[in-house]
């Protein structure tokens, strides 16, 4: 009998011991990344991502830090839709999106932190809590490479985002005010590296796109950088480079001045009604839009015609006129980068005494433009 117990004991040892085993992949653990959704989510998304990499990625919010995962990222990922946990997509911000590698988050999961300093990237991304999210932010092919590519931003205010071939381009990384060294992995290559300064300007209600402008006509500044044959590091002080440069906007902005006597009015053009950072589409005072300028090349175009504004209560917009007497209909108007246009709109649809016309045509301030190193 004694005996019989004793095997039956080793029997359910033994079995233990292979459930155990079953139970667990060989590195240990039985989902290793079963805190990452790699899944896209096609409706109910927070942020939409293309990654042009050959790596799995892992998104966090602001920090490095496990309650900060947004969710993971196949890699070629084409519009994946990042899940929105409303922990922490709960308002109308823009912040900056850390990535790792797969094998980076699994490495460091005990110390997250570790990373700061040396994340795979970062992207600025805007979410807006009550409007569409349409934007696609790139990930650039060039990332995760042996070199290293070392950004220095001493700013206390400036956030630059670093862009390649263009001011329109691939997202290479995000520098942000405040952190003083950024390092990037990069794989050999030429590389024209773009800075672009992006914020979301609480006061203004719109993203605003801010970059520096070379001293020549019609372009934007940049400056190039290559490795490969021997050449493994590179440094980039914005602060050296950027604070004596002047910076444009790439946009114009449109303040609408609702002075009417019969409540909201929207800015419509043709059919497209236009929105605020955060899908506002009723005006009930001041608000301000931004219409961005064509992209030729490297840099925005210097302006853009614009036609068929109407601004009003809903089903009663009217056109714009010449000036607050004049009521000659303006078909069309040429807006200009860095320019910041008025449009007053007074009177009432109920008694038909609704006008509009633009009273103010002024450069967007320069304290506005860029920030202080």
């Amino acid at each position: 009998m004694k005996r019989m117990t004793r095997i039956l004991g080793i029997i359910v040892m033994v079995a233990i011991i292979v459930i155990g085993f079953v139970g667990c992949d060989d590195d240990g653990g039985s989902d290793k990344n079963s805190s990452v959704d790699f899944t896209s989510n096609n409706t109910n998304y927070s942020i939409l991502v293309r990654n042009n990499t050959g790596e799995r990625l892992v998104a966090f919010k602001s920090e490095l830090r496990t309650d900060t995962i947004i969710g993971g990222i196949p890699a070629g990922a084409q519009n994946h839709g990042l899940p929105r946990n409303l922990s922490l997509f709960d308002k109308t911000e823009g912040f900056p999106m850390i990535i790792l590698t797969e094998a980076q988050y699994n490495a460091n999961k005990a110390n997250l932190s570790s990373l700061k300093n040396t994340p795979f990237t970062r992207v600025y991304v805007f979410y807006n809590r009550t409007g569409d999210n349409l934007a696609v932010y790139e990930i650039a092919e060039g990332l995760g490479g042996n070199n290293e590519f070392k950004i220095i931003n001493a700013s206390t205010s400036v956030n630059v985002e670093l862009r390649v071939n263009g001011v329109a381009g691939e997202t290479l990384g995000y520098a942000p005010a405040g952190i003083l060294e950024t390092t990037l992995k990069l794989q050999d290559g030429n590389y024209n590296v773009f800075p672009v300064f992006k914020r979301y300007n609480a006061y203004r209600d719109l993203v605003e796109t801010v970059y520096p402008s070379g001293s020549g006509s019609g372009y934007s500044w940049f400056q190039s950088y290559s490795f490969g044959e021997g050449t493994t590091t590179a440094t980039m002080n914005l602060k050296d480079l950027l604070q004596n440069i002047k910076f444009t906007s790439g946009t114009a902005w449109i303040v609408v001045n609702n002075q009417t006597t019969s409540g909201g009015i929207r800015f419509i053009e043709g059919t497209q009604v236009h929105t605020t950072a955060t899908g506002l589409t009723n005006i009930m005072e001041t608000r301000t839009f931004q219409i961005d300028m064509p992209r030729t090349a490297n840099h925005y175009d210097d302006s853009v015609v614009k036609a068929n504004w109407k601004f009003g209560a809903t089903g009663f917009e009217v056109g714009l006129q010449k000036d607050e007497n004049d009521t000659t209909p303006v078909t069309s108007l040429t807006i200009e980068r860095d320019k910041m246009y008025t449009i007053t709109v007074t009177g009432s649809h109920n008694d038909n005494t609704l006008k509009a016309w633009v009273s103010s045509e002024v450069t967007i301030p320069t304290t506005e433009l860029g920030g202080a190193w």
